[in-house]
């Protein structure tokens, strides 16, 4: 068997632009990899300032990025990121902040995040989240599930034999912790809880 090798850096793929609700959060950021890394690799937000001599200006008034850190490795190819804006921010942009032990083989496909805030939406007094088979590409071995969830939001799926009778988690602390120590790569899955999360990251 032949492998071709270059020194060509991977690119962590990241939105350049992001919509949020004003007095409220950001739409889901979805963080991915163009390559899955030897061992780990880290993506964050971080405040955008720009110093002009003695003169330092905030470019992320009003803007303020969650503490999510995104680590991509085996097992976990992709994750999310976000941030809060005030009633009405003055600030336009964040920067990604890019760290692991496999940083230096990997590029941001966007060093910074231009930020648009929006008059919030009404939000809705019950969303419903709702899944079906794809009977047209599930087989034996393997099942697709679509869904749909309200508006730009973000849903988490949780999957189990039913003979290990697996509680049902109501606090969405205990189902991002749960979701957090997934590992898609361990074997037999078949017999395990499953998770699954995905980000809608525009309206429709």
């Amino acid at each position: 068997m032949m492998v071709n090798v270059n020194s060509n850096l991977a690119t962590l793929n990241v939105p350049s632009a992001v919509t949020c609700s004003k007095g409220g959060k950001s739409v889901p950021m979805v963080v991915t990899a163009s390559a899955i890394p030897f061992s780990d690799v880290a993506v964050s937000l971080i405040v955008s300032t720009t110093v002009d001599g003695t003169k330092t200006t905030d470019n992320s008034a009003g803007i303020t990025p969650n503490s999510n850190v995104v680590t991509l490795k085996i097992g976990t190819d992709s994750g999310v990121l976000g941030f809060a804006c005030s009633d009405d921010p003055k600030g336009k942009e964040l920067k990604y902040k890019k760290a692991g032990t496999d940083a230096a083989q990997f590029s941001l496909s966007s060093e910074v995040v231009a930020v648009t805030a929006a008059k919030a939406g009404t939000k809705p007094a019950s969303p419903k989240l709702t899944l079906t088979m794809k009977s047209d590409t599930s087989e034996a071995s393997k099942t697709f599930i679509e869904g749909e969830c309200a508006g730009m939001g973000a849903a988490w799926m949780q999957f189990a034999p039913a003979a290990k009778n697996v509680a049902i988690l109501g606090k969405v602390e205990d189902v991002t912790a749960a979701h957090g120590k997934f590992n898609s790569a361990a074997a037999d899955m078949h017999t395990r809880e499953q998770w699954c999360y995905n980000a809608v990251t525009a309206a429709g």
